[in-house]
């Protein structure tokens, strides 16, 4: 396990990661063998077997994991934050993939999933601006790590404003994308009015498709 892997490990502290692995049997998170080749051929790399994996991954994490591994603190472990990379929020990336090839060079792979919500610009632009602060305009901040992003839903997003991406973002000009199956049956709860239509008193409400 590289230094930086071993610091993303021990950033961890999402406890929906443990209460899943434990009760599915599967604490490491271990990627199931059909996916990971889906990744690897996405991105045009070999995912190990024993890739480190995590869940709602905050960002604040994965910049404190490089920063631990290559960074120069002030002293002992204070860092300096003057450009206010360590921003205080949860944000996060959904899925987190870490692991170290041949050459020593560690490989982040972020996914962000939506179900049956689209993603929206404004979300999709301010996670990109972290990316960058993160990892720099051209993805290359922090000696031997990659970084790669991809975007996973029922459907493909269309009207995602991708031309002011960093260019490792993209695959062929284009953010990988992943399709998730989920079932058309699935239901929508909202309050209504007397005739069925949404609204915001909620006087009543109903269930649709969707």
């Amino acid at each position: 396990m590289s230094a930086m892997i071993d610091n993303l490990d021990r950033l961890n502290r999402k406890e929906r990661f443990f209460f899943i692995g434990m009760v599915l049997g599967n604490r490491k998170f271990k990627l199931d063998a059909l996916f990971r080749r889906e990744l690897s051929d996405k991105f045009g790399i070999v995912v190990t077997d024993t890739a480190f994996v995590a869940m709602d991954y905050h960002l604040n994490w994965i910049y404190a994991a490089a920063a631990l591994t290559f960074g120069n603190p002030v002293r002992d472990r204070l860092y300096d934050n003057k450009d206010g990379v360590i921003d205080g929020t949860q944000e996060d990336v959904d899925l987190l993939v870490a692991f170290e090839d041949a050459a020593g060079v560690t490989h982040l792979i972020m996914l962000e999933a939506k179900g049956v919500t689209a993603f929206s610009n404004r979300q999709f632009e301010h996670k990109i601006s972290r990316f960058r602060s993160i990892f720099g305009e051209n993805g290359n901040r922090w000696p031997k790590v990659k970084p790669y992003f991809g975007l996973v839903s029922r459907r493909e997003s269309k009207g995602l404003r991708v031309d002011r991406c960093p260019s490792w973002l993209k695959v062929n000009g284009k953010i990988p994308w992943f399709m998730m199956p989920i079932p058309e049956d699935r239901l929508t709860v909202f309050g209504c009015d007397e005739q069925g239509r949404p609204n915001h008193e909620r006087a009543f409400w109903t269930v649709r498709r969707g």
